[in-house]
């Protein structure tokens, strides 16, 4: 089997170096985001499909752990659930999630919640436990093909028309009811679905929205297709 995937987030170089090397040694294949924006975290997990996160607050922009409760619990969302880790210094948050008991902190459902300065143990041992019971992603051409299997069906539930695949993986064109051409693609390098529409005289695309769940994409198309076969 090929070795389990961690994606650490933590704006600390130093710490994200120094873990990575910790956990390559261990065995893992490890990439590191040193970035706390919301979507870029997002993003990241969709073009990796890690098998844990090891997730630092943000430092520096008011304590608290930030966003990055908002994050876990955006991880505990996807079809494909990914554990992640609270990594921290900052002790009330961290107090916080392991009583477990906060509305945030149950949405977050950490897997383990390790302090800074960190026991090293303690935080190999807490990734093994996570990545221990992740569902593994399949990247496989079968399951790219199933995946897109799956849109074209859920396409053509909404309503969308004339749906046609690509091989490759989630690249969809359709029509709505007044032959408007529209297409829903997973941009592997952007981690996410963009949704784009050929109005007019179909020479030039418009790209209508950007989502980073496939149920986010789904839902733009079928706006798109009903909002056009109603047009008068």
């Amino acid at each position: 089997m090929d070795a389990a995937k961690v994606l650490i987030v933590d704006n600390d170089h130093d710490i994200s170096d120094l873990v990575r090397a910790l956990l390559t040694d261990e065995g893992y294949e490890v990439a590191c985001l040193y970035e706390h924006v919301a979507d870029e975290v997002v993003a990241a997990v969709g073009r990796l499909e890690p098998d844990c996160v090891i997730l630092d607050g943000e430092s520096g922009r008011g304590g608290d752990y930030g966003v990055s409760w908002k994050v876990a619990a955006r991880m505990q969302d996807r079809e494909r659930q990914i554990p992640v880790i609270m990594f921290t210094a900052h002790a009330p948050a961290s107090d916080e999630a392991t009583a477990g008991q906060s509305e945030r902190a149950v949405a977050a459902h950490f897997s383990a919640v390790i302090r800074k300065p960190f026991d090293v143990d303690e935080l190999v041992d807490a990734v093994a436990k996570a990545t221990g019971g992740s569902q593994r992603f399949d990247a496989s051409v079968a399951a790219d093909g199933a995946r897109t299997r799956a849109l074209v069906e859920r396409l053509k539930e909404i309503g969308a028309a004339d749906v046609r695949s690509s091989s490759r993986r989630e690249w969809v064109t359709f029509r709505s009811g007044d032959d408007s051409l529209f297409q829903l693609y997973w941009w592997n390098t952007g981690g996410c679905y963009l949704v784009g529409a050929y109005l007019g005289d179909g020479r030039r695309m418009e790209n209508i929205g950007l989502f980073y769940d496939v149920e986010g994409a789904v839902a733009c198309a079928e706006g798109a297709v009903k909002a056009r076969t109603a047009a008068p």
